[in-house]
């Protein structure tokens, strides 16, 4: 019977984000949706849809994002960069793993439980995570990885042929942490955490050749950023943005973040002209063959793995 409630629960969470979805022109690049799992930093709305959590503020967060504008998966899909379908499953507050907020194991059983199996070939599924398992969680950069580990192998098994995975910036430099007591140990969190997603990411690449494997390195990103905020058009790259918490400005002033954490919709802009740029320049030839081309060859049928 628990069972049975749970997987009632993933159901609903997967209807209810499905009605989420974001189309722009879709099809008109290398992959025919990318399908986003993660938490705020990629949350274009989900969190209002959450029974039991608390909705962002509508007079400080934008339309429920937890910026000043649209998250940079909106950016990333839009008709100025890969023009394609948004099916984002990332929820504020998410961790690796848990059910409140669903975590990324969670986002990505439901949406499986929805959309598959298989899943598309065409589609680009996106990973970003692991903050919250820092900051809300227990700090076990070892277990973090390893869910994020299992969430590719669930997809994978599942019929994904290309994923996304981005490592975390350095927790000890976002403004909540900075010059504090806790920021040595959030950049020792995000050290040791990218370094152990790399060995993962190099692991499966090694024993799923036929999967194509992406990653982006948002960590080094951020450094370039803080160096030198005023060649990406900051004039502030370690406050809050002044307009935080002024009802409906949602005016960066030219500031990296917009609340003692999250970034500015400028800098989920610069985010997705890196991650174009990055992308673009690794997508096989292959990769650009229109989805009804792809699924033509596409035959193998795998049964749902999920522990």
């Amino acid at each position: 019977m628990k069972e049975m409630f749970r997987l009632a629960q993933l159901v609903f969470l997967a209807a209810c984000l499905a009605s989420h979805v974001f189309v722009a022109n879709a099809l008109a690049g290398p992959f025919g949706e990318f399908v986003v799992f993660g938490d705020s930093l990629s949350d274009n709305g989900n969190l209002l849809l959450v029974d039991d959590q608390p909705d962002p503020d509508p007079e400080v967060y934008w339309r429920g994002r937890l910026s000043n504008g649209p998250v940079w998966v909106e950016y990333l899909t839009d008709a100025s960069h890969f023009n394609t379908n948004l099916t984002d499953r990332a929820l504020g507050g998410a961790q690796t793993d848990g059910l409140v907020p669903p975590g990324l194991i969670e986002q990505v059983r439901a949406h499986i439980l929805l959309a598959g199996p298989p899943l598309s070939r065409t589609n680009l599924y996106v990973i970003w995570i692991g903050g919250n398992d820092f900051f809300n969680g227990d700090g076990d950069f070892l277990k973090a990885v390893s869910n994020i580990d299992e969430a590719i192998e669930m997809l994978a098994d599942n019929g994904a042929m290309s994923l996304l995975v981005v490592n975390l910036p350095d927790l000890g430099a976002v403004t909540s942490e900075a010059n504090s007591a806790e920021a040595p140990a959030a950049t020792a969190f995000t050290v040791n955490f990218n370094r152990e997603l790399a060995n993962r990411i190099d692991a499966f690449s090694v024993s799923h050749p036929d999967i194509q494997i992406y990653e982006f390195d948002i960590e080094a990103l951020f450094e370039r950023v803080r160096n030198d905020p005023g060649a990406f058009g900051f004039t502030n790259a370690t406050d809050p943005s002044p307009n935080f918490g002024v009802p409906n400005n949602f005016d960066s002033a030219g500031y990296l973040f917009w609340d003692d954490i999250h970034p500015t919709t400028e800098m989920h802009a610069i985010i997705a002209d890196a991650v174009y740029a990055d992308l673009n320049a690794q997508i096989p030839t292959t990769a650009h063959e229109t989805p009804a081309q792809a699924d033509e060859s596409a035959s193998c049928f795998i049964t749902v793995m999920m522990p």
